[in-house]
């Protein structure tokens, strides 16, 4: 589910009547004095496909071992489906958990390790059939049924891991790191089949990732962690346009960052002075500040402008020399200094197949953006 194809009635988390599928109140965790997740509160709705994100040790593979039954919490609650988790074993929550070694048993076939909850949970032999039959073929599997792992590309390993997993129809699946394993490309493919996946069985998946793409990708909102506290939680959109701190607007994708201190507030904008820009930056919405507080203003490299010449009206502009470019394919990367030695990053499509104007190396360039662009972010 991508927040692309979400309707404005089918984001439940905006509706202060809906109510949520999994709720984490208050949970924290240590071990003896180390604090691994520290009071996380969290509401999750039916059929989401909901990402942790956050850097190694940040907590989150602890949180989704505590959701799945792993790791006991020192303090807070559980509840699932309306059900507190307390003292409930793995194998009894109404949950699964696909690892990121995807744990496959190596001697089994890719149908005997996909029926292989369903004997433990002694099913009868025709109903173990019939939905080890419809995971192969919702996995697009059918053929490799009688491989081993060993057989098998990472691609397919993790197909038939995610089979596993949801042949016993949990209520909530959880996903650790589900495609690291995997190389760029492949990984990339896989995003989509997974939420095509998760659309057709309407699936809650909880998805612990370090990899922003992904969790863009996959996610209709993301939780974004650090030192065992989520500290924003949006939709991809949200998270990228809008950060709340400094932390998540360097965290997600690239960004320019510019210090500096307020010199105006006026009714309906701030402007504030930066020695790392080498001028003025005019902020217009929702800012308020008092005069001499520090504050930093973050600008997505895809919203700067570059030009040889002056951009003309634009308020928030500087001139700079470029140092750096670097073809993408799709777009080149820019790194420019400008005269007050700081390096400002641009990103910019490449529309056209040859471009015998195109900006080459040590240019004398202008660089800005529009009044709406940045965002502020506590310095």
């Amino acid at each position: 589910m991508s927040e692309g194809q979400l309707t404005t009635d089918a984001k439940p988390w905006a509706d202060p009547n809906a109510t949520p599928f999994l709720q984490i109140k208050n949970i924290t965790k240590k071990f003896g004095a180390f604090v691994a997740v520290e009071n996380v509160s969290l509401d999750i709705y039916k059929g989401e496909i909901f990402c942790l994100l956050g850097g190694s040790g940040c907590g989150k593979s602890t949180l989704l071992r505590m959701l799945a039954g792993f790791e006991t919490p020192t303090s807070g609650q559980i509840i699932v489906d309306g059900q507190d988790q307390a003292g409930i074993p793995p194998y009894a929550r109404p949950t699964n958990m696909m690892f990121q070694s995807y744990a496959l048993f190596p001697h089994m076939t890719v149908e005997k390790n996909i029926a292989y909850g369903l004997k433990r949970d002694g099913l009868p032999k025709n109903e173990i059939a019939t939905r080890v039959t419809e995971m192969l073929s919702l996995v697009q599997m059918d053929q490799f049924a009688a491989r081993k792992p060993h057989q098998l590309s990472g691609g397919q390993r993790q197909r038939v891991a995610l089979a596993r997993a949801l042949v016993k129809k949990p209520k909530l699946l959880m996903l650790d790191e589900p495609l690291g394993a995997l190389d760029k490309k492949l990984r990339e493919e896989t995003q989509f089949e997974l939420i095509k996946i998760q659309e057709s069985l309407g699936v809650t998946f909880v998805v612990v990732t370090h990899d922003q793409e992904e969790a863009m990708t996959l996610s209709s909102r993301i939780g974004v962690m650090t030192a065992g506290e989520i500290i924003q939680t949006g939709t991809p959109h949200e998270i990228y346009e809008y950060p709340q701190s400094r932390f998540v607007a360097d965290f997600i994708g690239s960004v320019n960052m510019f210090e500096g201190r307020v010199i105006e507030d006026g009714k309906d904008h701030v402007v504030i002075s930066s020695k790392e820009l080498g001028g003025d930056i005019y902020v217009p919405h929702g800012i308020s500040g008092v005069e001499g507080q520090k504050m930093a203003v973050a600008v997505r490299p895809e919203k700067v402008r570059i030009s040889r010449t002056d951009l003309g009206e634009m308020r928030n502009k500087v001139s700079g020399t470029i140092d750096e470019i670097a073809y993408m394919g799709n777009s080149s990367v820019f790194q420019v200094r400008l005269d007050s030695g700081k390096r400002v990053r641009v990103s910019q499509s490449n529309l056209t197949r040859d471009d015998d104007d195109a900006l080459r190396w040590d240019d004398k360039v202008w660089v800005g953006w529009a009044d709406d662009a940045g965002v502020v972010v506590a310095s």
